[in-house]
């Protein structure tokens, strides 16, 4: 791998307006946004089909629009929901990944195919995300622009290795890209190890590949995807519960990704952390276990969801990868701004408590990454929000 640090990126980090909520009676229905799992896996099967593929999402979030972005600027068709795929093209200028490390992950893995130099980035927040364990196993030539980050990275292919083994401890992310990458590929045997987590999002990625051809993992086939409507998002059901308002798209159980209030074991599914440990708060209490991972999301979602309660004046203890939330607690205003650390969960979460007492709350539209129109059906339901810079 080479190192290059003489390249600059115009990414900064991002500056948050301020949320300035009153406590709130909220009464009425929500509409989940479309499955952001769902979102990114069928996009990266649908760029390899040659043939239109239409794909129905009612509304787009940000992680998503910056996948169908960078496949764009890689030569990929997409208008009006219908992308048509094929070969990637050489681009010259930098893909921005944002905030998404799905779309990261994903596309590394992608351009890791090709016989030219591509260059990836993000957000501050993605930058701090490491993909080592990917690229160490793409092996393909690396050039590190950032002596303090991984990113921007440039990558030059073509992937040509036989075998490939990946650590699944952390995140499933990288056992989805290398699945979804095979298409471009001469074809690659995998093997994955570590105690795997998140893996019902790796069953999804071969479930849907099987859905487009798919045979063997690692193994080249022709992608031919049906038209897809995409299915509501499982893990938003969370923030409906806890806001106790009712929803009018709940998700089917075979599209859940194993994403349940009431279960409280979180190995594979710790985007609930957040709300659960709130919820566990203003109800009876209790631990929520196996989310060691989620110190590898947007923001170390373990010890900033602490962190953030604790400025409702909730108590939660964080021992090891266990948080144990006492009941019956009831959400004090905080006195200052409720840091929000760029992960729209948390922000989302932060959002809810301070519509029962109220606060400012960092971070107006970090919910625009999976919900775009989160806040705005929360003021149809009576929240009180004003923003201030």
């Amino acid at each position: 791998m080479e190192e290059d640090a003489t390249y600059t990126s115009s990414n900064s980090e991002d500056r948050f307006d301020v949320l300035k909520i009153e406590p709130s009676k909220l009464t009425g229905t929500l509409k989940l946004p479309p499955s952001k799992s769902h979102s990114m896996r069928w996009l990266t099967l649908a760029c390899m089909d040659r043939e239109p593929t239409k794909i129905e999402m009612w509304e787009v979030g940000e992680d998503v629009q910056a996948l169908i972005d960078s496949l764009v600027q890689l030569g990929i068709s997409w208008e009006d929901g219908e992308m048509i795929g094929g070969p990637l093209r050489k681009t010259n200028s930098v893909i921005d990944c944002k905030n998404s490390g799905t779309a990261l992950r994903f596309l590394i893995a992608q351009v890791a195919s090709c016989d030219f130099l591509t260059t990836l980035d993000g957000d501050a927040s993605l930058r701090a995300r490491s993909s080592l364990p990917l690229l160490r196993n793409l092996n393909v030539k690396t050039i590190y622009h950032n002596e303090n980050s991984e990113y921007p990275l440039s990558l030059e292919g073509p992937f040509e290795e036989e075998f490939v083994e990946i650590d699944v401890s952390q995140t499933s992310q990288f056992h989805s890209a290398l699945m979804l990458m095979a298409p471009r590929t001469k074809g690659f045997n995998i093997t994955t190890k570590g105690d795997a987590v998140s893996r019902n999002h790796s069953s999804l990625t071969w479930e849907l590949c099987k859905l487009t051809g798919a045979r063997s993992p690692g193994k080249p086939w022709k992608v031919s995807c049906p038209d897809i409507v995409i299915p509501p998002d499982a893990s938003m059901m969370a923030f409906a519960k806890l806001a106790g308002l009712s929803v009018e798209n709940p998700p089917q159980e075979k599209d859940s990704i194993g994403h349940d209030l009431d279960y409280h074991e979180l190995r594979d599914s710790n985007d609930l952390i957040t709300p659960m440990a709130a919820w566990l708060a203003l109800g009876e209490g209790g631990k929520i276990t196996g989310a060691g991972h989620a110190a590898y999301k947007e923001s170390n979602r373990l010890t900033k969801t602490v962190q953030m309660l604790s400025e409702f004046s909730i108590i939660s203890h964080l021992d090891n990868d266990v948080i144990t939330v006492p009941g019956n607690q009831i959400p004090i205003r905080p006195t200052g701004v409720v840091k929000t650390f760029g992960d729209h969960r948390i922000q989302m979460t932060a959002v809810l408590l301070a519509s029962i007492c109220g606060g400012l709350v960092e971070g107006s539209n970090l919910h625009r990454v999976a919900w775009p129109s989160f806040l705005s059906q929360l003021v149809d339901c009576g929240l009180s929000v004003k923003t201030q810079p």
